[in-house]
């Protein structure tokens, strides 16, 4: 089952974030910009921050440490936000940090849930390795991140691909799921609930949500890296009323 509890989850990632951690995940910026996982998704923020006429406003949603901010082209403005305040300290200075050409960095605080952004908008919005991982991708930050972007606007954004985590014994109780008792089911259900997606719950979220127009690819990386799969959703505020789904 999907969890839409993203108050427990910010508490948790809080508590993983501490000084310490945050310092060996910045220690590990050094060593991931040689990974196949930052080979495949430095070019394509690249490329999306590439892709507008003009100038833009970019926001990253759990900007972290800020690993990707040296890769953003085009950019005259970024906001960074994360629930992390040690994480944010050493974002003052990313991987990189002498490649990093946007004139405005702003840094801020906070739960991209609760955090209220005024009338900000942004014309490009990514999340990588947070929504649909640490912390639930719902139905209502979907519509804030909508109604943040300007008209042609795009969210790039990850979420765990549930499927490739399960283990055989977790695929041998699903099968059996429809011929259990309730209470077992009750059991089941909660130990099962997670912020993480099937490629079908994505789409489904996608489907209901309010962009009109978005494509998922599936990505694991081929050598150390990530473990196991994400979704990769590329979505369009295209202001139309046809939905537009691309394989």
């Amino acid at each position: 089952m999907l969890n839409t509890n993203h108050i427990e989850c910010d508490a948790k990632a809080i508590q993983l974030y501490d000084e310490n951690y945050s310092e060996k995940y910045r220690e590990f910026d050094q060593k991931y910009v040689t990974t196949p996982d930052y080979e495949h998704f430095a070019p394509i923020i690249k490329y999306l921050s590439k892709s507008f006429e003009d100038e833009i406003r970019v926001l990253e949603v759990g900007c972290g440490t800020g690993r990707y901010f040296h890769v953003l082209e085009n950019t005259c403005e970024l906001t960074g936000i994360d629930i992390s305040e040690h994480m944010l300290k050493l974002a003052e200075k990313p991987v990189r940090s002498t490649e990093v050409d946007i004139p405005m960095i702003n840094l801020v605080k906070g739960s991209i849930f609760d955090h209220d952004f005024g009338n900000q908008k942004y014309d490009f919005i990514y999340s990588i390795g947070v929504l649909g991982e640490h912390v639930p991708l719902t139905l209502d930050v979907s519509q804030k991140i909508y109604n943040m972007l300007n008209d042609g606007g795009c969210f790039f954004f990850t979420v765990v691909d549930i499927d490739d985590r399960k283990n055989m014994k977790r695929k041998l109780a699903e099968t059996a799921y429809p011929f259990l008792p309730a209470t077992v089911k009750q059991i089941l259900d909660k130990r099962w609930e997670s912020n993480y997606f099937t490629k079908k719950e994505l789409f489904d979220h996608m489907i209901e949500g309010p962009f009109e127009s978005f494509k998922i690819k599936n990505y694991k990386a081929s050598e150390s890296g990530w473990v196991g799969a994400h979704h990769e959703c590329f979505a369009y505020k295209m202001m139309n009323s046809t939905k537009t789904y691309f394989e």
